[in-house]
């Protein structure tokens, strides 16, 4: 297999965008105003050094509280999964606790957790 060579005239060029808009929008963006009146400049009031300050500091305490809320809620989270108990089962029980969970249409670790709630309950803990 060889390689034919490419030529500019084989590659297909779009051609250029006009640079001036056509149409009815060049017509309202190219108003001239009248020479008897008078443009004022669009030049955005300057905050006074008092201002800034204010706008940075609410600026920053909501940020925190954002901030403070999204590790709380993180915080709870793991909460609920913190405390693990790793228990050394025989074949039999693992084998009726597999037959349970799939039965029930429920994880192993909840059946467990049930089993354990109910136990403690019952012995008065």
């Amino acid at each position: 297999m060889s390689k034919g060579g490419l030529g500019l005239s084989d590659l297909s060029i779009a051609p250029r965008k006009s640079e001036r808009p056509s149409g009815p929008v060049a017509s309202v963006t190219t108003l001239v105003p009248a020479p008897n009146e008078t443009v004022a400049p669009s030049i955005l009031p300057k905050p006074s050094e008092k201002q800034r300050r204010e706008t940075a500091e609410t600026r920053a305490i909501v940020q925190e509280d954002a901030r403070y809320s999204l590790k709380n809620l993180k915080r709870s989270k793991q909460r609920n999964v913190k405390f693990f108990v790793n228990i050394a089962l025989d074949y039999e029980l693992k084998a009726r606790l597999q037959r349970a969970a799939t039965e029930n249409d429920l994880k192993m670790t909840a059946v467990v957790k049930a089993a354990l709630d109910y136990y403690l309950k019952e012995n008065d803990y």
